[in-house]
């Protein structure tokens, strides 16, 4: 996946849906979940012309429309980026590294670079291995596995742990930049609407 690096990621039209979904999973910050799926319908994601219109009106129609169009807009963003790997995703945080020293800076993006697996695949190896791991509390799938592939998992646990977590925080500052369209478009509408009301 180098190749794209100088072009943009194909998860990248995506994004919005992806903020959709974690502004969704909050009380806190669900009400801005239909502005990043407009948002997300615009330029700055599937870029729909005149056709977002339809999109928007049809997808904020309901509550399950929202949940319908999060859904598929933040799987296609975890498709997507699903294919690259830590490595090919170094000039996608830049923006999120841009302001740190740049000794830290370095260190991440030798890190992010030492692993060239897929997301995909590190997720997939996680995901088993923690399911390995949680069947030994479970005294009827405790003989599911074998002492040996339980230390594999706790191995391979230990192994990616580190880059998952990066990628996780390194992600949170990433929606977090681009939070602010979904709240900006958010704020439009509500003031508009109160505004047709005095």
């Amino acid at each position: 996946m180098a190749e794209n690096q100088a072009q943009h990621y194909l998860f990248e039209k995506y994004q919005y849906g992806a903020l959709a979904r974690i502004l969704a999973s909050s009380e806190e910050s669900q009400r801005y979940a239909p502005s990043a799926l407009e948002v997300l319908a615009g330029e700055k994601g599937l870029n729909l012309g005149e056709e977002a219109l339809g999109f928007i009106r049809g997808t904020q129609a309901s509550e399950k429309g929202i949940a319908t169009a999060i859904n598929i807009y933040d799987g296609k963003f975890q498709e997507k980026r699903g294919e690259y790997s830590p490595a090919d995703l170094a000039p996608w945080y830049d923006s999120v590294l841009k302001d740190i020293d740049q000794g830290d800076r370095e260190k991440i993006i030798r890190y992010l670079a030492k692993h060239t697996e897929s997301l995909k695949d590190i997720n997939k190896k996680i995901k088993r291995a923690l399911r390995i791991r949680k069947s030994q509390e479970d005294e009827d799938l405790k003989d599911e596995y074998t002492p040996e592939q339980v230390s594999q998992a706790n191995d391979t646990i230990r192994k990616y742990q580190e880059i998952y977590n990066l990628v996780q925080t390194l992600d949170t500052y990433k929606f977090e930049q681009i939070r602010p369209d979904a709240v900006k478009a958010t704020r439009k509408l509500e003031l508009k609407s109160l505004a047709s009301k005095l």
